[in-house]
């Protein structure tokens, strides 16, 4: 496939995925000489990596799409990937190696031929890279081994990162380069190498998409606390500091052991980073630790539960102090929807008052989240927002609970019941129940 028609194929999904709503089979009829099978192969990417973003609804489209066109082409799941021999596996595991090393940090450069080469990243690639690494680095002398180690940990930090093909698979095989590094990088040999491939292991078992949640998560854990026996606050400050934060993001998210117990070492995590990540000195990193503190202690299920939503209302308010909407939009919003609802849920101060201040919220981050460019985040802070309108006590009840039926009925436009059945479920309660009061 090369990039002309590959371009060309992405130009088709953008068409077939901005279309008003039945005109997609107009749309293939229109570019019926790019139906093939390797079309089908960049739509089942492409809707992996749509699954990956969060962008489940248009993800769910160009797999219904893509379906329609196999049975009317009648070409077989297995025409789709086409078989690639052992030689050009190889033959790209070389060219993607000596990309990287003379890459000199340009990323783009290794990604053109990623992009080039989507079919071959899979399980296939994973078995070569692991078997060919365990030869070449036992055979080279030590500074040969150590150069081809330092290639492939640059190569799983950046297929870790990229934002094509299947997001599963490159999870993969991120986690098997860092683990062929640790063949050649010990706590013996290199203590501080080591230590941070202990941490981008934790970071890739953490967004790890196979495998069991629960077993991911423990061991991204242990890889964090390995790393921490090397990264220690005095001697290297900023690496142990990320690394606190990477651990209190872990146990926020951690399903085994007791949850009240994982939320107080996350929250522990968090502080003890920001005792080097400061406002002065590292202000983007100062507002995400801000951020994630301020979600632990709106989940927190020890101490009392109106000072852990004020603890979460301060932090998110210093994490915007950074976070502004002109330079980090994303993280603005996200900021704005989750102050959203430590306002909604907060038991202190006027009730009225606070409510006001959650819609407010929710209707700032709605300014970034478009149903276009960010669906699920829309639909879902719609979501907040006509749970608060329906609980508001300023205004007129009826104009409220008209308000809330439309948040509602505007979020399920994205939380189908296909899609999303539980959300769609809750949905659909919610807005019966409001039809009510408003009949009565």
């Amino acid at each position: 496939m090369n990039q002309e028609r590959k371009q060309a194929y992405l130009n088709l999904l953008h068409q077939l995925l901005t279309c008003p709503k039945g005109k997609e089979m107009k749309i293939i009829n229109s570019n019926l000489e790019l139906v093939d099978a390797e079309l089908l192969q960049v739509m089942a990417q492409s809707a992996d990596y749509l699954t990956a973003k969060g962008q489940q609804n248009a993800a769910n489209f160009l797999r219904r799409i893509r379906s329609k066109l196999l049975k009317g082409l009648a070409i077989s799941e297995t025409l789709t990937s086409p078989k690639v021999s052992s030689e050009e596996y190889h033959k790209f595991l070389i060219e993607i190696l000596l990309a990287t090393n003379n890459s000199k940090g340009d990323r783009e450069a290794v990604y053109q031929l990623l992009v080039a080469n989507l079919d071959k990243l899979d399980h296939n690639f994973i078995n070569i890279l692991q078997t060919w690494a365990t030869a070449e680095l036992s055979a080279e002398e030590p500074e040969i081994a150590t150069e081809i180690a330092n290639t492939i940990w640059e190569f799983s930090t950046l297929i870790s990162d990229f934002p094509l093909g299947n997001q599963a698979n490159n999870r993969e095989i991120a986690i098997a380069g860092y683990q062929t590094m640790l063949k050649v990088f010990t706590n013996q040999s290199n203590q501080e190498i080591w230590a941070a491939i202990q941490n981008n292991l934790g970071n890739a078992y953490c967004d790890r998409i196979r495998g069991n949640r629960a077993n991911n998560l423990e061991k991204a854990i242990d890889a964090y606390q390995i790393a921490l026996e090397v990264y220690t606050k005095s001697d290297f400050p900023e690496d142990w500091a990320s690394t606190q934060n990477n651990l209190g993001i872990a146990y926020c998210e951690r399903i085994r052991g007791d949850r009240a117990d994982n939320l107080e070492i996350a929250i522990e995590a968090f502080q003890l980073a920001l005792e080097v990540r400061t406002k002065p000195d590292f202000p983007i990193d100062w507002a995400i630790t801000h951020y994630n503190l301020g979600n632990a202690y709106c989940e927190r299920i020890r101490g009392d539960r109106a000072d852990n939503i004020e603890e979460a209302i301060e932090v998110y308010q210093l994490a915007l102090e950074v976070r502004t909407k002109p330079d980090f939009p994303i993280d603005w919003a996200s900021t704005h929807n989750n102050l959203g609802i430590a306002y909604s849920d907060r038991i202190r101060g006027d009730k009225a008052n606070n409510l006001e201040k959650a819609i407010a919220q929710y209707q700032l981050a709605l300014e970034v989240y478009t149903k276009r460019d960010f669906p699920e985040e829309w639909a879902r802070t719609l979501y907040n927002l006509g749970n608060a309108f329906s609980n508001r006590i300023v205004g007129e009840t009826k104009e409220n609970l008209e308000n809330a039926i439309a948040c509602y009925e505007n979020a399920s436009a994205i939380f189908t019941r296909e899609d999303f059945p539980e959300d769609w479920d809750n949905l659909q309660r919610l807005i019966a129940k409001l039809l009510i009061q408003l009949r009565n």
